[in-house]
């Protein structure tokens, strides 16, 4: 595919392996995700946030496009923390170590959580997000149809 092709070569480009290190984490490249036009989700490019002695700590991903999906329910940037590596500041950090890429790419993403999630609202605000207040799920959106009906919106705007 052309796309993914063109998603590679600037991830090549961006000089991945230098960019994508911040504090305690290494991001490392697994995939491009193809998206789903249907359901409004774009491509992606998915990386696992490793340690230094490259556990697995978690994944994060990074959302190219914009539709109603990416500016409403999902961001641009999602990530996950593994349980066992909770409370550390490895969420915080791998956002740090994919912003170059990001950035290299955008002037600006859309970032959201949940109402009810302090740590995740916690590394937002880190990151000095500008808070755009509470959004309702669209209700075409998959989310809503799996019971998520508000998210929490910020801006995070290219340093």
């Amino acid at each position: 595919n052309g796309d993914m092709d063109a998603a590679i070569d600037h991830l090549r480009k961006a000089g991945l392996k230098k960019l994508l290190r911040y504090g305690a984490v290494v991001l490392h490249f697994e995939s491009i995700g193809p998206g789903d036009p249907a359901f409004g989700y774009v491509p992606y490019y998915h990386f696992h946030i490793r340690n230094a002695e490259s556990e697995k700590m978690g994944h994060i991903n990074f959302r190219v496009g914009d539709t109603p999906h990416v500016r409403y329910a999902a961001g641009h940037i999602g990530y996950a923390v593994d349980e066992a590596f909770r409370g550390h500041g490895f969420a915080y950090q791998a956002c740090r170590a994919i912003e170059p890429l990001v950035f290299s790419l955008r002037e600006s993403v859309i970032l959201t959580c949940n109402p009810d999630n302090a740590p995740s609202i916690k590394t937002i605000e880190k990151l000095g997000a500008l808070p755009l207040g509470l959004c309702d799920v669209p209700e075409s959106d998959p989310m809503y149809a799996n019971g998520v009906r508000v998210k929490l919106r910020y801006r995070w705007d290219k340093p």
